[in-house]
């Protein structure tokens, strides 16, 4: 079968670490990526610690747009004179902020 190349970007002191795991149990990376690779190939599925590191990263989302809600949610709404626009109010605010 042919073979390719992977490349990846990784930093430099994480992959002396897991060369040193890897090396520890007898590995290499280039095992543990065939390993992977056949996974995929053969499941068509993500590997349970992918796919929990995945759902982390989606709370973490979540959690940062819930803080943005409940921090606008805590701020005063400005008052506003009835038959304004959004542009009109805009320009209210900006220069309220900035001045001209």
């Amino acid at each position: 079968m042919p073979m390719t190349m992977v490349t990846a970007r990784v930093d430099a002191k994480r992959k002396r670490d897991a060369e040193e795991v890897l090396r520890r149990n007898g590995r290499t990376y280039s095992d543990v990526i065939r390993d992977l690779t056949d996974y995929l190939a053969e499941t068509g599925e993500l590997p349970d610690f992918e796919k929990r590191m995945l759902e982390l990263i989606q709370e973490r989302e979540r959690e940062r747009k819930l803080d943005l809600v409940r921090y606008f949610a805590r701020r005063k709404m400005v008052d506003a004179e009835p038959g304004l626009t959004d542009d009109v109010l805009l320009e209210q605010e900006r220069m309220a902020r900035f001045g001209e």
